[in-house]
């Protein structure tokens, strides 16, 4: 037992971390799923960072249940060796960025790595580097690769292993097992192409910072958040008094898709006064509505029409009262989506959801699909933030994204803000009066995050 896991959440959320890793690596093992209170838990918290949940993930539902709980991924590994279905079924259902293949690797001959399942128990007989390239044919969004010859030992990355799955695969890479220290975790990001590191062990036992591991890093010329120095960066009292808790009421749409309990402890913390609407006439009645959303555009239309709330969202839009979509909620704003077909959107603003091409040679790009990580948002020519849900923020700020579409809307006067990735200036905030969007979550992009909720509260 190193500690509670909400309150070493909140010290990593503090310290800087960019996003939470929880894993029960014996949950398969045991049959069980046991994370989700630890989960809901953390998620209540106030921690306005992404969060990672894997272990004892065996179908659908437990997916849904556990975004519902708060996580912003799922990873997926034995289930995923079993029944390789599920992973294609889940992309669709929630979409790829919401999905990472989980692979457990144990080094077997030179160049040569088999795939394991319960906590490196069990040998599956996949050969890794094409049980990789699998999973992505399937639809993961990212893989998680972890070396069990190295995993609790302090020796360092098997840099071998990271590489060779990242030059394998156009999905992010995530490296874990072995982490030494702050220099071990800098080496690994500088001499493959891996796009992040998980560790534990260093941490817990404080053999190194957040700051310091940053620090290490940048200075080996990696592109890294840096830690903000403000004691604004830590997480806010959910208790404390402040001038909208008495008559700022926002309503966010529950229609069985997404992270329901962060947005609305984002917005409690904001002083709101928060409910979760699932009924048409309670959209109709919102002063101020949320439509959140983590998932496919097609499911999620589907999920809209069958609460009967999408025709109830549109009425509402059209009443001028506040809307802000968030992520697939911004998308289901829009006309249509090609995503695994084509879909009718809630056609509030007019424009498409498109696909960010895939990169077409991964030895040389440096930015995967989906786009998974902090990225700036910067005010176009033709915009102006100030009276606006961006209003008091820097022309250039840094937010979490995590999607694999974006939107493309008709007209350049609904672009409120624009993001450069893998060689594309996209759309990252939209405006409509005040119908707005943002491709970010901005209840896990700390605090320019807050201040876009804060001034949606003001709206």
């Amino acid at each position: 037992m190193i500690g509670n896991p909400r309150e070493l959440a909140l010290k990593y959320f503090a310290q800087g971390a960019d996003e939470l890793l929880y894993v029960d690596v014996v949950a398969s093992l045991y049959e069980r799923n046991s994370l989700t209170e630890i989960i809901e838990d953390t998620a209540s918290s106030g921690i306005l960072i992404p969060i990672t949940v894997g272990g004892g993930v065996r179908s659908l539902e437990d997916i849904k249940q556990i975004l519902r709980a708060g996580a912003d991924k799922v990873a997926i590994n034995t289930a995923a060796t079993r029944t390789p279905e599920i992973i294609r079924q889940a992309a669709i259902t929630f979409g790829s960025q919401c999905i990472v293949g989980s692979i457990e690797a144990k080094k077997t001959g030179p160049g040569i790595w088999e795939a394991y399942v319960d906590n490196g128990r069990e040998c599956t007989g996949l050969e890794v580097v094409s049980w990789a390239k699998r999973l992505e044919e399937l639809g993961v969004g990212e893989i998680l690769i972890t070396s069990v010859d190295r995993e609790g030992t302090r020796s360092g990355y098997d840099l071998e292993l990271v590489e060779r799955i990242a030059e394998a695969v156009s999905v992010p890479v995530i490296a874990c097992g072995g982490a030494r220290d702050a220099e071990d975790i800098a080496r690994c990001i500088e001499t493959t192409r891996c796009d992040g590191v998980a560790f534990g062990s260093l941490l817990h036992y404080e053999g190194a910072t957040i700051a310091e591991i940053k620090h290490a890093a940048s200075s080996k010329g990696a592109n890294v958040r840096l830690v903000p120095e403000s004691s604004e960066s830590r997480p806010r009292d959910l208790d404390s008094e402040n001038s909208f808790r008495e008559n700022k009421s926002v309503s966010i749409v529950d229609y069985g898709v997404g992270n329901m309990r962060s947005v609305a402890t984002a917005f409690k913390s904001a002083g709101a006064e928060v409910t979760l609407v699932s009924k048409a006439q309670d959209v109709k009645q919102a002063e101020r509505l949320v439509l959140p959303g983590d998932g496919a555009f097609g499911y999620a239309m589907q999920e809209l029409v069958r609460c009967g709330l999408s025709e109830a969202i549109v009425e509402y839009a059209a009443s001028a009262k506040p809307l802000l979509g968030i992520c697939l909620g911004m998308q289901l704003l829009m006309s249509s989506s090609e995503e695994f077909g084509h879909h009718s959107g809630l056609n509030i603003i007019e424009g498409e959801v498109k696909a960010f091409p895939k990169p077409q040679d991964i030895e040389t790009t440096s930015e995967r699909i989906p786009h998974i990580g902090w990225s700036e948002f910067k005010e176009p020519v033709l915009a102006s933030w100030a009276g606006t849900v961006l209003d008091s923020l820097t022309s250039s700020v840094d937010a979490y994204f995590i999607h694999s579409f974006c939107v493309v809307p008709v007209s350049r006067e609904n672009i409120l803000a624009t993001t450069d990735y893998a060689g594309r200036r996209f759309c990252s905030v939209v405006k409509k009066g005040n119908v707005y969007g943002t491709q970010f979550h901005p209840e896990k992009s700390g605090l320019p995050g807050m201040r876009i909720i804060e001034n949606f509260c003001r709206l």
